[in-house]
């Protein structure tokens, strides 16, 4: 046999080879419980983020890249600053949980009004409310209240495969063996969206995926965080989470659902929350 047909039969074998799974200090796990709870502890030991990122969005009708400051503290406080390619400002949120505020350079003009999902997606174009998006940005995935669940090992792609089922709704989520932290969740039989975690790096003791990606299929929309220079969990600067107009802005209130209000009208309350996966 020559060097290159060996080349070649060394490629076809190898490509049958199953992955080499690496497993955590327990070992191969077996149980759906056991997993599922070492997902929700490790997941949740993210309580706060700042730092800078990349946004990747593609939308129906357009597309692109921008920098952004990300300064984000559960349970929903929320700050948000996009730049373009010079680094000028061209957006910030800024979300206490209970109000927003949004300020668009380019008009010189500051939205606030409750925190709902549709004033949130004033800025990112995806309808969720605070306490979902912070832990997503935070690297957690929202899980829906399991009644009965299932695990697998997929040898292939070297990931557990967690199942969640409620009433229609099943919940598949691929899980990192050695980390047990989610890489992949697929929400179906209820509207929802699919995320991926990648890039995991290890902070402090802590364990972060360096890149989150949401896919809403009905909206045609995928959304991208790629984190850069972060700190995780040191103490959140309050003062970022101030809904308060900059200086000279023209101030538009607007109720929950985003509409504009005349001057001097109260707004609105927030609607209900959305349900995970929702």
């Amino acid at each position: 046999m020559n060097r290159a047909a060996a080349a070649i039969f060394l490629v076809v074998l190898c490509s049958g080879c199953p992955k080499r799974i690496e497993f955590g200090p327990e070992g191969e796990l077996t149980d759906a419980d056991t997993v599922y709870q070492r997902v929700v502890k490790n997941q949740d030991n993210v309580v706060t983020l700042e730092g800078d990122a990349k946004l990747r969005a593609e939308l129906p009708d357009q597309s692109g890249t921008l920098s952004m400051f990300v300064a984000v503290t559960r349970p929903a406080m929320l700050h948000l600053e996009t730049f373009d390619f010079f680094n000028r400002p061209l957006a910030s949120l800024v979300s206490d949980g209970q109000r927003f505020g949004l300020y668009q350079a380019e008009t010189n003009t500051w939205y606030q009004g409750p925190a709902s999902p549709a004033n949130v997606s004033r800025f990112l174009p995806v309808m969720l409310p605070g306490e979902e998006l912070v832990p997503i940005m935070l690297g957690q995935v929202p899980l829906i209240p399991p009644e009965r669940m299932t695990l697998a090992l997929d040898r292939k792609k070297g990931v557990y495969v967690l199942t969640l089922y409620r009433g229609e709704a099943t919940q598949i989520l691929e899980v990192h063996t050695k980390y047990l932290r989610v890489m992949r969740s697929q929400v179906r039989g209820i509207p929802g969206y699919d995320l991926a975690f990648e890039d995991f790096l290890e902070q402090g003791g802590l364990i972060f995926p360096g890149r989150v990606s949401l896919e809403a299929k009905q909206a045609k929309t995928k959304l991208q965080v790629r984190y850069q220079q972060i700190k995780l969990n040191a103490r959140p600067d309050l003062t970022l989470y101030e809904v308060a107009p900059p200086e000279g802005a023209r101030v538009v209130e607007v109720d929950a659902a985003g509409r504009e209000l005349p001057a001097g009208a109260p707004a609105s309350g927030s609607p209900a929350p959305l349900a995970p996966g929702s």
